[in-house]
């Protein structure tokens, strides 16, 4: 089994100093709206690689207090994976502001490094806007989900966005020198074609495993891909065709793309597309709730489709939004994850179904005690 041991959070958001131990359980953290209930999810968050779960930056992390702003911020975690210790931490280094640092056993470590010892899921009220609200909030989302296959996935994703601004600025400033643009268009296409296959294998066993699954009280999604390099992918097609296919698509675009001042095809212009099975209505148009459950749902599927990396899954607010019957079998069906979860809620008994079986800790004004 894996899970997280003991955390502590140091001059984090509203907290001075908060040590907390669990046995694996699930846990609920509840209180009053303001306490602190996510920014200790948003600490677990960035014990995986990314900007957490506000996707917030480095400065604006460090706590608060009387017009004064901490030099530093920093959350520790000690791992229990298969009864061996791991420790982790994550900070900010006080000389510099903006960088954070990572330290895996004591030793400086990177993205790729946490991906693969860190598997971890969330899901927040922002998402709940996630089938009506642009492209490229799926796209993460995808991605999010993508890297728990392939955990270079976050690495090829920066390398390709950096690629791509630098070929944005070939076009805005009027470059025509070929060579330019060859030699970033191929990093462009080593890096899309890499994410454009990690998000195919990642929807192949996301589709599995919703299909899999029987009908309960989470509606099942029909889920696709709606992106020009993806579908070039299917059939199984090689790597080194998808990027030479990637490579010709931006040469043969650059006319259009300087006009535009932008690069208009690529892996950037991918969309998530999913669909209400059993109504055959695209999830834009199913009401808010449906939207929450079809969404629990994928986040479940991906879940059980990871279950032999134990996936830590952190669910803010998630049962707000559920009747009864619902976050009955939400609950059951993360106990029979037998993963570790994190939930948060304002009212204790949200979580009454859980009958002993999770570890409760009240939140208020920045202190978190086990209740």
């Amino acid at each position: 089994m894996r899970f997280i041991e003991r955390l502590r959070l140091t001059d984090f958001r509203n907290y001075t100093a908060q040590d907390l131990e669990f046995t694996g359980r699930p846990v609920v953290f509840f209180g009053a709206n303001g306490a602190g209930k996510t920014n200790i999810l948003e600490a677990i968050s960035f014990l995986s690689p990314g900007r957490g779960i506000r996707r917030a930056k480095v400065e604006d992390l460090a706590r608060r207090a009387n017009g004064q702003v901490a030099p530093a911020w920093g959350v520790t975690a000690k791992l229990n994976i298969d009864a061996e210790e791991t420790q982790l931490a994550i900070g900010q280094v006080p000389e510099r502001p903006r960088r954070r640092i990572v330290r895996i056993d004591g030793r400086n470590a990177t993205g790729g490094e946490l991906a693969r010892l860190i598997n971890m899921m969330w899901l927040t009220p922002a998402q709940d806007r996630l089938f009506t609200g642009p492209a490229s909030d799926r796209r993460k989302f995808l991605d999010r989900l993508t890297l728990s296959h392939a955990p270079d996935h976050g690495s090829a994703v920066v390398r390709y966005e950096k690629s791509r601004s630098e070929r944005g600025r070939l076009l805005t400033d009027g470059i025509s020198d070929a060579a330019w643009y060859d030699a970033i268009e191929r990093d462009m296409a080593e890096t899309g074609a890499q994410i454009a296959l990690n998000r195919c294998q990642t929807l192949e066993r996301l589709t599995e495993e919703i299909a899999a699954r029987p009908a309960g009280e989470f509606p099942k999604a029909q889920i696709a891909l709606e992106g020009e390099i993806e579908a070039y992918c299917g059939d199984d097609r090689d790597p080194n065709e998808v990027v030479d296919f990637v490579a010709g698509m931006l040469r043969e675009n650059r006319d259009q793309d300087q006009r535009a001042g932008r690069t208009l095809r690529g892996v950037h212009k991918s969309d998530l597309v999913v669909h209400h099975c059993d109504k055959s209505m695209p999830a834009a148009d199913c009401s808010t709730g449906e939207q929450k459950a079809l969404l629990i749902g994928l986040v479940l599927a991906q879940a059980r489709a990871q279950a032999a990396h134990a996936p830590y899954l952190l669910l803010d607010e998630v049962a707000a939004h559920l009747d009864i019957n619902r976050r009955a079998a939400l609950i059951e069906e993360l106990i029979d994850l037998g993963t570790q979860v994190f939930l948060t809620g304002t009212d204790r008994s949200l979580f009454d179904a859980f009958e002993g079986r999770a570890e409760m800790f009240e939140v208020s004004a920045g202190r978190a005690e086990i209740v």
